[in-house]
């Protein structure tokens, strides 16, 4: 039973099928947000206004994925074809399955607004481009401990929230790898994205050793039991 609850809790999969979506989403984000910085920056309200346009349908559609029974299907779908024959399993602990509760989703579309004004305030200059990182992470980090406490999931998953937090004090104290230039914003993008992938990863390994040891248990057999006291004579 111990190896049957870390296998299903550290099944990675599905968090890989959202990882790659909402990474292109975030990408176009953050495309757009450099854009529209340059465009403010040079006075060009051509290239700023499809700039903001651009964002604002993207984040859109990156909200709409999130919360629509279409994309949730979608990622249900790929996940089971990507792990065959393997089925399906998760862990619930003591919480019953069910529509997920109105205050998850709210902070989920307050990560999404949150991350909107700051690029908003990067594009007007009143937040500098090399502390978005940092500004990220003060949401980010507790957002995504309260996600892996209520979703039940493994130790994997708390590599996630603590990279992505001591590269944003690395940034603060000067000492974090930034990118320089108009890429600056891909240093949001790829810290919290990457430190996402290394604990999506590592879930998976473990995923796969604690499969071993249940294949290994099931081929082994149980071991004998006494009789229950019905079957005494």
């Amino acid at each position: 039973m111990r190896w049957a609850r870390r296998y299903a809790k550290s099944r990675t999969i599905s968090f890989l099928v959202q990882w790659v979506f909402i990474v292109l989403m975030v990408m176009a984000i953050g495309v757009a947000g450099s854009l529209t910085n340059i465009a403010y920056r040079y006075n060009n309200m051509a290239l700023f206004s499809v700039s903001v346009i651009a964002m604002g349908m993207t984040i859109i559609a990156l909200s709409w994925f999130s919360v629509s029974k279409w994309g949730g299907e979608l990622i249900w779908r790929i996940t089971q074809w990507l792990y065959g024959e393997e089925g399906y399993v998760s862990y619930l602990g003591d919480r019953e399955d069910g529509p997920t509760p109105w205050w998850v989703t709210t902070l989920g579309g307050g990560l999404v607004v949150y991350h909107l004004f700051g690029a908003i305030l990067v594009s007007f200059n009143y937040l500098h481009i090399n502390n978005m990182q940092p500004y990220s992470a003060a949401y980010m980090v507790p957002f995504l401990g309260v996600m892996i406490v209520y979703q039940r999931l493994g130790f994997w998953a708390w590599i996630w929230p603590v990279l992505y937090g001591l590269h944003a004090v690395a940034l603060l104290m000067g000492i974090g790898p930034t990118l320089r230039g108009q890429w600056q914003m891909l240093t949001m993008i790829i810290s919290v994205f990457g430190c996402g992938l290394i604990a999506i990863l590592v879930g998976h390994a473990y995923s796969r050793f604690a499969l071993w040891k249940l294949k290994r248990l099931a081929r082994s057999g149980l071991p004998d039991c006494p009789p229950a006291e019905d079957e005494l004579p």
